[in-house]
């Protein structure tokens, strides 16, 4: 891959340069068919587009802010190598997060100390009550994001991703699903008992604070 493609910026390492303000607003279909032809500038503003989400992704499953930078550019290496084989079966962004998806997990894979996936594969049962709106309240106020952050990354993975995705990249499940390569209604199984598994680590973290406060 030309080298003019992986030089270092701000944020992940490709070069703008030369690129107009205005082409911002060009359509992102012409976009990708530009990058598919080659077109280095055509494709460094996808990914101007797209780092952001793409990085806060990786973040999420990997938790380690060197290695996320590197794994975003191998992930927007990979969509650059890719890219004569995507067919636009699905959305230009859904195939670029299931790839930063795939380099992620096999980052996990490497590092074997995920204890978070590792956790997930001993759970054998999750509690079945339905969740309230008071998770979700949780979840989305802004004083309690610092604490939520948190809990959220110390989730098994599978539950995490499902969060991340629904919640914070706001993505639908259809979305999701086809990202995970998942069936939807698992999607909704593990968004269900992840709500639940959030929820109860809120409480308690809550239900802890309370008798320090009546403590002192």
């Amino acid at each position: 891959m030309n080298e003019h493609l992986l030089q270092s910026s701000q944020q992940i390492g490709f070069s703008l340069s030369g690129f107009a303000i205005h082409s911002v607003e060009q359509d992102e279909a012409q976009l990708v068919a530009a990058s598919r032809n080659g077109d280095q500038d055509a494709f460094a503003l996808l990914v101007q587009r797209h780092q952001r989400r793409v990085f806060n992704l990786v973040y999420r499953i990997i938790q380690d802010y060197e290695e996320t930078n590197e794994i975003t550019q191998e992930a927007f290496l990979a969509a650059w190598q890719g890219l004569p084989s995507f067919r636009g079966d699905a959305r230009f962004s859904t195939w670029l997060y299931r790839i930063a998806y795939n380099c992620s997990l096999k980052q996990l894979e490497v590092r074997k100390r995920d204890k978070a996936l590792q956790a997930a594969m001993q759970i054998e049962q999750m509690e079945q009550e339905r969740l309230g709106e008071r998770a979700d309240a949780i979840l989305e106020a802004q004083e309690c994001q610092a604490h939520v952050r948190n809990q959220l990354s110390l989730l098994p993975a599978k539950y995490r991703i499902v969060l991340v995705l629904r919640h914070l990249q706001e993505m639908t499940y259809e979305e999701i699903a086809e990202i995970l390569t998942m069936p939807v209604g698992t999607i909704k199984t593990h968004l269900f008992r992840a709500r639940n598994l959030l929820k109860e680590r809120l409480e308690s973290f809550e239900r802890d604070r309370d008798n320090k406060t009546k403590g002192t």
